[in-house]
C-alpha cells in the first residue's frame, strides 16, 4: 500500500515538473522584450560635430556675376558687394513665370544673355526652382521640376521689372516679372561699373561663352592651421545603432561597421568615408524627387553639423544621384587631388549611399602671406590653345582658385596656393605653363 502511494506521488510531481518546463520553454520562446524602438535619423538628429547650421543661400551661391554695359563687360568679385546685391535681391518678389524660348533663336541666344544693359548671375550648375525658392521670395508654383543656371537683370527704371531665368545647356529661357525693386540700388551699381575688374569674352560653343579678366591677377598664398575633426561624432551620427559598431584599427586608419555599413577613415589625407551599401539606387528617379537632391544634401549635412568650413554648391548629376560641394576660402574655390575640399554624396531611394568629406576644418590663418602674381585671363586661354589636342568646345569653365596641399614639415599646417584651374571634359585641372605640346591637361584635381 505503501509503495503504491509513493509511485503515485512520484507520478504526480514527474508531472508537475514536466508540465512546467513545458511552460517555461514555451515562455522563452514567445517571449517578446519590449525594446525602444530606434529611428535611423535619430542619432544623425541628436550629434553635431559642430553648431553650424546653414540655409541654401549660403551653400548654393554664384560662381561669377558680370555687368554688362557699353561694349564692356565687368566682374563683380569682392564679397561685400555681392552679398549687397542678393541683400537686395531677396526684397523682391517674382511672379509671372512665363517660358518665352521660342521668342530668342538660336543664333541670338548669346547675344540676349550677356547683351549691354545686363546684370549677369552665374551659378556653377543648373538649380532646380525649389531651392530657388529658398533663396529669393518666388509666388509661383508648380516649377519644381525646372531648372537654370542663369539670371539676367536688365537694367531698367521702370515700376516693375522683368527679369529672366535661363538653361543655357537647354536653351531655355522664362522670364518673371520682379516687384518691390528699389532701383536707386541697382541703378548705383550700374553706374559705377567702371570700378569693377573688366572681363573678355571667349566663345567656346554657341550656347556658351566664358568671361575671364583682362589683366594680371593677385592673390595671397595662405597658410592655416587645422583642427581635427571628431571621428566618434561621426560614428554616432552616421550608424542606425553605434552600440552594434565595430572599431578596426588600420595602418593608416580606422575602420567602422556594423555588419552592414562601414566608415573608412584615412589619416594620411585627412578623409572620410561613409558607404551604405543597402541605400544604392536602382529605379530612374522622377524629375520631382530629383529636384529635391541639392536640398536633402544640405540637410544631411546641416542634421550633424557638418558644415565646418565655406562650402559652396559645385556639381550634381541626376543619374547618379551625386552631389558635390567644394571648399571656399576669400571667394575661391579651393581643390585638391585627394578630394580633401569636397563633400561629396551620393544618394540612394531614401538614404544616404556614400558620403565623402574632410576629416578637418581650417582654424587659425597663420599670418604669414606671400602675394603671388598669376597671369591674365588672356594668357591662360593662349596657353592652352597652344596644348596639342585641345579642343575649346570641351572647356567649361576657368577659374582663379587655389590648390590645397600639406605641409611637410608641419603636420596640422595645410598650404592654399593660387593658381588657375580649368573644367575640362569633366574633369578640374591645374593650369601649368609646363604643359607639354599634347593635350596632358595639367594636373587632374579633385573627384569630379
Amino acid at each position: 500500500m505503501n509503495g503504491m502511494r509513493y509511485e503515485t506521488a512520484k507520478t504526480i510531481v514527474l508531472t508537475v515538473l514536466v508540465l512546467t518546463s513545458i511552460l517555461f520553454t514555451w515562455g522563452l520562446w514567445t517571449y517578446h522584450p519590449k525594446y525602444d524602438v530606434i529611428q535611423n535619423g535619430e542619432y544623425v538628429q541628436n550629434v553635431s560635430v559642430s553648431n553650424a547650421q546653414v540655409d541654401p543661400s549660403m551653400i548654393v551661391r554664384p560662381s561669377q556675376i558680370l555687368i554688362h554695359k557699353n561694349a564692356a563687360h565687368y566682374g563683380l568679385i569682392e564679397e561685400t558687394e555681392i552679398n549687397k546685391l542678393f541683400k537686395n535681391m531677396k526684397k523682391w518678389t517674382f511672379d509671372d513665370f512665363e517660358n518665352v524660348s521660342s521668342t530668342v533663336s538660336k543664333e541670338s541666344f548669346l547675344s540676349f544673355i550677356h547683351g549691354r544693359g545686363k546684370i549677369e548671375i552665374i551659378y556653377p550648375d543648373e538649380i532646380p526652382m525649389n531651392i530657388y525658392q529658398t533663396i529669393f521670395q518666388i509666388d509661383d508654383r508648380g516649377l519644381d521640376s525646372i531648372g537654370f543656371d542663369t539670371i539676367i537683370i536688365p537694367v531698367e527704371k521702370h515700376s516693375s521689372l522683368t527679369v529672366y531665368f535661363v538653361s543655357t545647356e537647354r536653351r531655355k529661357i522664362y522670364k518673371a516679372t520682379a516687384k518691390d525693386v528699389p532701383f536707386e540700388e541697382i541703378n548705383q551699381l550700374y553706374e559705377h561699373t567702371e570700378k569693377l575688374p573688366r572681363y573678355f569674352a571667349y566663345n567656346v560653343s554657341e550656347t556658351k561663352t566664358l568671361f575671364l579678366p583682362e589683366k594680371e591677377m593677385t592673390m595671397d598664398r595662405l597658410q592655416y592651421y587645422t583642427d581635427e575633426l571628431d571621428t566618434d561624432k561621426f560614428k554616432e551620427a552616421l550608424f542606425s545603432d553605434p552600440s552594434f559598431v565595430k572599431k578596426d584599427i588600420l595602418t593608416f586608419g580606422e575602420e567602422y561597421t556594423d555588419g552592414s555599413r562601414l566608415m573608412d577613415v584615412d589619416f594620411l589625407q585627412k578623409l572620410l568615408l561613409y558607404v551604405n551599401p543597402a541605400a544604392k539606387y536602382t529605379i530612374g528617379p522622377s524629375s520631382e524627387e530629383s529636384a529635391s537632391l541639392i536640398q536633402k544634401s544640405i540637410d544631411f549635412v546641416n542634421e550633424h553639423g557638418g558644415w565646418t568650413d565655406m562650402y559652396h554648391f559645385v556639381q550634381w548629376d541626376r543619374e547618379e544621384r551625386k552631389v558635390v560641394f567644394r571648399l571656399f576660402v576669400n571667394n575661391h574655390p579651393v581643390f585638391n587631388n585627394y578630394g580633401m575640399s569636397e563633400i561629396v554624396q551620393i544618394w540612394g531611394a531614401a538614404e544616404i549611399n556614400k558620403y565623402q568629406r574632410p576629416l578637418f576644418r581650417l582654424e587659425i590663418p597663420d599670418r604669414t602671406s606671400v602675394p603671388v602674381q598669376l597671369q591674365s585671363g588672356r594668357q591662360v586661354i593662349q596657353q592652352l590653345e597652344k596644348i596639342k589636342g585641345f579642343k575649346k568646345e570641351l572647356l567649361t569653365e576657368v577659374t582663379l582658385g587655389y590648390e590645397l596641399v600639406k605641409d611637410q614639415e608641419r603636420e596640422k599646417v595645410v598650404v592654399l596656393e593660387p593658381d588657375w584651374f580649368y573644367l575640362y571634359n569633366g574633369t578640374w585641372k591645374k593650369f601649368s605653363d609646363d604643359d607639354s605640346d599634347e593635350m596632358r591637361g595639367g594636373n587632374a584635381v579633385g573627384l569630379e
